[in-house]
């Protein structure tokens, strides 16, 4: 599968390599034929294909072009031998590229697609029947500070949950400083993951993702105003921390404004009996002086000029609760996607951050990064995402979860755990067939393992008719491949002749070393192992429709 992703200047094609990673090809359209992409994408295809190419393809557009600019796309697509299997504005692609479409999601994005010299501010409306709609897209040149300032009014247009940034201007920290020092972005989560791959990876997700709508123009009334984000507790604490070390210094004057301290002693009477002890008697003679009770309201406003007892009973209330308990979430559960987890909990009512640690068990298939990892995790952020996505690769992890919340009666007892097995390094076949000069057909198939790994003893199987074989006892064994070791990336190819039918034919792979058919999966007596260490691989096709050879 190809994503293409073609604009008036610049085109990229990406594609994901043996290991299941994205890789980006961009090509500059104006300085090697002077093309536009967008008026000649026939031209620009020339530029990107070679005559191996993949023939499957999911195609992006800038936001601002119309009908007639995708009808030309589309044909050049077609007459370039491309099979397209859809054109999406890349807004969109970006969007998926950051897990903002999803089942259930309903905010509003702005996504900020930075071209070779301009950049594409487009709104998109995400509701949560998996539509993405186009509500604005405006063009702005990259000079000067005329982008910034157009970022700018798009956020206090919009006023938007989340900015999504793509292209290679943004892997520049300062460039996405300026975007997050906006003022008009401060209410809003700024996003930055590899943003040069971003439309292309998020084109090549359009093969798994499943029903996605594009609609355009202004969204519907009832989806206009979104809910706010929600507030983070954590903040408080820290803003108030640089304040506890002024009371210390100027205790002494605390003593005649004992009054405004009276309030907070039935809160907090065990941190300060000691060094106070000779202060609250005097208070005592005190109380008949204003008598009436309007007197203990001036008591407060005429603490704030000493600004000492002020910050005095702003950080005795809060300790008590603003300290954050750790308690074990519920229905903890990871979901694999290749080397990445999704992490899913159901929060506590109270809770709006949780800290998630984890330790890879075996780190020498996991992948890059460090063993293990300790991060907080925001409600908000969870809930845009839809989970928490971690890249700890297809080794076995440990995972745990705690919720933080600022009840001190919650029960503590214990953390949510969960063990993710290893998943199976994983195998890929193709099979094909070529005829030689003689008149003898010859089919091949090629193995390529996405990661070093043990190939098992593999039958290719042949069989007829509309359906294609799901066991090695409804079809005819052609060949078998004895087991070996496959390096990353290194196709192992095998040959063998293939008998002259009529009609629809299929190549199969099935493991050696498994049952001859599911009813044998059963019996405990049949002498295979159905389920052996050797069984761990995947062996999968490249495309299902790939193995009809005939």
């Amino acid at each position: 599968m190809l994503g293409i992703a073609i604009d008036h200047r610049i085109a990229h094609l990406g594609r994901f390599d043996p290991q299941g990673r994205p890789v980006v090809t961009a090509t500059d359209l104006e300085d090697l034929a002077g093309t536009d992409g967008v008026a000649d994408p026939a031209a620009a295809l020339h530029l990107l294909l070679t005559a191996d190419e993949d023939d499957d393809a999911v195609l992006g557009l800038p936001a601002s072009a119309d009908r007639e600019a995708e009808a030309r796309l589309r044909r050049a697509a077609e007459d370039a031998g491309l099979h397209v299997h859809r054109i999406v504005p890349k807004p969109v692609a970006v969007a998926l590229h950051y897990g903002a479409i999803d089942e259930g999601v309903h905010c509003t994005i702005l996504v900020v697609d930075q071209a070779a010299e301009t950049v594409e501010l487009t709104v998109l409306a995400i509701t949560p029947d998996l539509t993405a709609r186009i509500v604005t897209t405006r063009t702005a040149p990259l000079g000067e500070d005329h982008a910034r300032t157009q970022v700018s009014r798009a956020l206090a247009e919009a006023t938007p949950d989340a900015v999504l940034l793509s292209g290679g201007l943004y892997t520049n920290p300062a460039r996405r400083d300026e975007v997050e020092e906006l003022s008009a972005a401060q209410g809003a989560m700024v996003r930055c993951t590899t943003p040069e791959l971003a439309v292309v990876h998020g084109l090549l997700l359009l093969e798994e993702f499943g029903l996605l709508r594009v609609a355009t123009g202004p969204a519907p009334a009832g989806d206009r105003n979104f809910p706010p984000p929600l507030e983070d507790p954590e903040p408080q604490p820290w803003q108030t921390a640089p304040t506890d070390p002024e009371p210390p210094a100027k205790s002494a004057p605390k003593a005649p404004t004992a009054t405004a301290t009276e309030p907070v002693t039935p809160v907090e009477p065990a941190p300060i009996p000691t060094p106070r002890a000779e202060p609250h008697p005097e208070p005592d003679p005190t109380p008949e002086e204003p008598a009436p009770e309007p007197t203990p309201e001036p008591a407060p406003s005429a603490s704030p000029p000493t600004h000492t007892a002020t910050a005095t009973a702003a950080s005795s209330v809060p300790a008590s609760t603003s300290t954050l308990h750790s308690v074990p979430v519920a229905q903890l559960q990871a979901i694999r996607r290749d080397d990445h987890l999704l992490v899913l909990w159901a929060w506590p009512d109270d809770a709006l951050t949780a800290r998630v640690r984890w330790r890879r068990e075996d780190p020498s298939t996991s992948g890059d990064g460090p063993r293990d990892g300790d991060i907080r995790c925001q409600r908000r952020v969870y809930e845009h995402d839809g989970g928490l996505d971690l890249p700890l690769g297809r080794g076995t992890v440990t995972l745990t979860v705690e919720a933080l919340v600022p009840d001190a009666g919650a029960d503590t007892e214990g953390a949510a755990s969960l063990r993710v097995a290893a998943e199976p390094p994983i195998v890929d076949y193709e099979p094909s067939l070529r005829r030689r000069l003689t008149g003898a057909r010859v089919a091949t198939v090629t193995f390529t393992a996405r990661t070093g790994c043990d190939l098992p003893a593999v039958r290719i199987v042949h069989g007829l008719g509309r359906y294609r074989p799901t066991s090695t006892a409804e079809g005819t064994v052609l060949h078998e491949v004895p087991a070996q070791r496959l390096s990353a990336g290194t196709p192992l190819t095998v040959e063998f002749p293939f008998p002259s039918t009529k009609g629809t034919s299929w190549l199969v792979c099935f493991p050696a070393s498994g049952p001859a058919s599911p009813h044998e999966r059963d019996d405990p007596h049949d002498g295979h192992d159905a389920y052996d260490d050797h069984n761990d691989t995947d062996i999968r096709p490249t495309a299902l429709h790939r193995l009809r050879v005939t």
